[in-house]
């Protein structure tokens, strides 16, 4: 897919922007500040309903506003074109996702439909953070791949908030008839979801190795693996997995009594990564851990890409100022094979030689504003 064009109103430092972007590649320029990554963040919202960078709406609302709005005409693979608007009211405290005009009802139904992949600093939590940063990556990935595991994820996240709340209220005291429905839900749900995972952990795992080969010229092998904590005994069936949490719920029972939380389920996962056999979070340097993340951003683009309706749009956040020159030359030759790309920088050094037309754009941002396209 292609985003052919955006309108920024009261979005962040950005009052009223239009881009008008060139179906391969998009630099924008600028000093920090200037609302480059801001750019990225509204493109987030027309993909994913939702910022990559804050956590809530009401975060990215221009000061003094009570408004903002995104505008974009989105182009398929097949080349047919949809006007896509997020719009966020503050004093209602509503957002509202449409399509052509059409009202989305449900937010899950949009992850997919424009598939996207991010690569910024806020990723480096994935390899350098805690297990709920990587479960995140891998459940993103797949989401966009699968509409029926965004649908099991929302459904879980329901048990999960009303099992806690039986266990906040019963303070310590027996609540199994309470709990039962919504142990029997647990599972069904968490089994299939750590059924998943697992699957496509095995299928991601050789376009990882691809692309770290392309980064890095040492004989480095990435290896990515899922580590539930249930106890499966034998291959993690779908079976296997319902008997396992089903036996560690019984276990655990009184412990979550205790804790009045859940202690049972996907959402207590590990994903490892790990280089030549070490662990990537204990022995690997600043710079392998930044070439392991380029690396799995990569592999998500060509997973999706083969997965997805439409090719993935794939937004670079300052990406390049945080590898050495080598390694950069090497993204950059990656970038460049892919489909259309967005990438925030503060120096045009490595785009030397472009030459800009309609397929390469660059804009300079400055306090909110395009203040130049180069084009043809």
């Amino acid at each position: 897919m292609k985003i052919l064009n955006a309108r920024l109103s009261n979005f962040r430092n950005h009052a009223e922007t239009e881009f008008n972007f060139g179906s391969h590649m998009n630099v924008l320029l600028g000093e920090n500040g200037m609302g480059k990554t801001n750019t990225l963040e509204a493109l987030s919202f027309l993909c994913l309903t939702k910022s990559f960078y804050a956590s809530t709406d009401g975060t990215v609302l221009q000061r003094g506003k009570t408004f903002f709005e995104i505008e974009s005409t989105i182009q398929s693979d097949t080349g047919k074109e949809l006007r896509v608007r997020v719009a966020y009211d503050d004093q209602q405290k509503k957002k509202k996702f449409t399509i052509n005009s059409a009202d989305t009802e449900k937010f899950s139904s949009v992850i997919g439909m424009f598939p996207v992949v991010i690569l910024s600093p806020e990723n480096n939590s994935i390899t350098f953070g805690s297990p709920a940063d990587r479960r995140k990556f891998i459940d993103l990935v797949i989401s966009q791949s699968s509409t029926a595991y965004v649908e099991d994820m929302v459904e879980y996240r329901r048990i999960l908030r009303q099992r806690n709340k039986i266990l906040t209220e019963a303070r310590g005291k027996d609540c199994a008839a309470d709990l039962l429905p919504w142990n029997e839900m647990l599972v069904k749900y968490g089994a299939r979801i750590i059924h998943k995972r697992n699957m496509f952990l095995q299928e991601f795992a050789p376009y990882i190795a691809q692309t770290y080969s392309h980064i890095v010229d040492e004989r480095e092998t990435p290896k990515i693996e899922y580590a539930p904590t249930v106890k499966v005994s034998g291959d993690l069936s779908l079976e296997n997995i319902i008997a396992a949490l089903e036996t560690k719920l019984q276990k655990k029972k009184n412990d979550e009594l205790r804790f009045q939380t859940t202690l049972v389920g996907p959402h207590r996962d590990e994903i490892i990564f790990s280089l030549n056999g070490m662990l990537l979070k204990h022995y690997a340097s600043q710079g392998q851990h930044k070439t392991f993340l380029v690396a799995l951003k990569a592999a998500e683009f060509f997973y999706l890409k083969e997965r997805c309706s439409d090719t993935p749009v794939f937004l670079l956040d300052d990406v390049f100022s945080e590898l050495d020159e080598q390694r950069s030359g090497k993204l950059f030759s990656i970038v460049e094979s892919l489909g259309q790309t967005f990438i925030t920088t503060t120096s045009d050094k490595m785009f030397g030689g472009a030459e800009w037309n309609s397929h390469r754009r660059k804009f300079i941002i400055r306090n909110g504003t395009v203040a130049q396209e180069a084009t043809a």
